[in-house]
């Protein structure tokens, strides 16, 4: 029984750690935005100066890499607020 219970909690741990070590939410956006592939995360804060008007610019950019992360606007806020702070 003590063996069982054992084996149960550190799985339970293993599943866990994972979600314990998240990255922020700009992260995600700092792969393509360094300044070679999309513009870098500097010039997103000199032009864009508040929060909103970083995810309306986000969701109005035509650019297809942007595409997946548009839908998500819980992200792109979180995101935005990082970036902006």
């Amino acid at each position: 029984m003590k063996k069982t219970l054992l084996t149960m909690t550190t799985l339970a741990l293993v599943a866990l750690m994972p979600s314990l070590s998240t990255a922020g939410e700009s992260d995600t956006c700092k792969a393509c935005h360094n300044g070679s592939v999309a513009p870098a995360v500097d010039a997103l804060k000199t032009k864009f100066k508040t929060t909103d008007a970083l995810v309306a610019g986000a969701k109005s950019s035509q650019n297809p890499m942007m595409k997946a992360i548009q839908g998500d606007e819980a992200k792109l806020k979180a995101a935005a607020a990082e970036i902006t702070k």
